[in-house]
């Protein structure tokens, strides 16, 4: 009976392995829309699409869209790294072909426009639906826009909540910008001991002033009752 056991225990592991090596996500949630304007600081988390901790897309002012995570700028049939694409859809996943994002666009990033596409995130194992929806061609600023999925597992208030105010930059040294805002908001910014230290009103992406904040942690307080903490370089 013994070796019959060890045989079971040998082939339930077999099984386990094999179920573990084909684990996949596929993302069915809301669809979101990230835009990236042209001749714009891609460095900036604002303009960078923070889809995992692994994945950034974003795209300088000309050439194709990386991952800044682990690329500095574009690279030839290898941008953006952890990613590879396919036209289709989710739906028929188990037919597509994935290639580098250079590969699937044949070189021609424009014929994407209205293309449906998946691009399966590869560390995370997560597969995507994305279509573009508009792309800036001959190095005339970069821009880019697209429309994907998101995942499933979270809410669609929670998720627009989460992406509706952006504070950046973030850390920063001469000033901070708020996106997201729809109309004038009153702010107050305190210190890591709470102390009050400037207060205002801005409008959306307008500049405040942080040139004579000490180095630290700060946190911007608005009327609309967020409050949001950066750092100051």
């Amino acid at each position: 009976m013994k070796p019959i056991h060890t045989l079971f225990i040998i082939i339930v592991i077999f099984i386990s392995n094999e179920n573990g090596a084909n684990a996949q996500t596929v993302w069915t949630g809301s669809t979101t829309t990230f835009t990236k304007e042209n001749n714009v600081d891609w460095t900036l988390e604002d303009n960078q699409d923070r889809i995992t901790d692994n994945v950034w897309i974003t795209r300088a002012i000309n050439q194709g869209i990386f991952n800044i995570v682990t690329e500095d700028s574009y690279s030839d049939f290898l941008s953006p790294a952890d990613t590879e694409w396919a036209i289709g859809t989710t739906a028929d996943i188990g037919s597509l072909t994935f290639q580098n994002w250079e590969d699937t666009s044949e070189s021609n990033p424009p014929s994407l426009v209205n293309q449906d596409m998946v691009v399966h995130l590869i560390t995370d194992d997560i597969y995507i639906d994305i279509k573009f929806t508009s792309w800036q061609s001959g190095g005339a600023g970069g821009g880019f826009a697209y429309e994907r999925s998101t995942d499933p597992s979270i809410n669609t208030n929670q998720f627009e909540l989460n992406n509706k105010f952006k504070l950046y930059p973030n850390p920063a040294n001469e000033f901070i910008k708020i996106s997201g805002l729809l109309t004038k908001v009153n702010y107050r910014i305190y210190d890591i001991l709470g102390k009050e230290v400037k207060k205002g009103d801005i409008t959306n992406q307008e500049q405040i002033d942080i040139q004579d904040f000490t180095k630290g942690l700060y946190f911007i307080k608005l009327d609309n009752g967020n409050t949001i903490k950066f750092m100051k370089e």
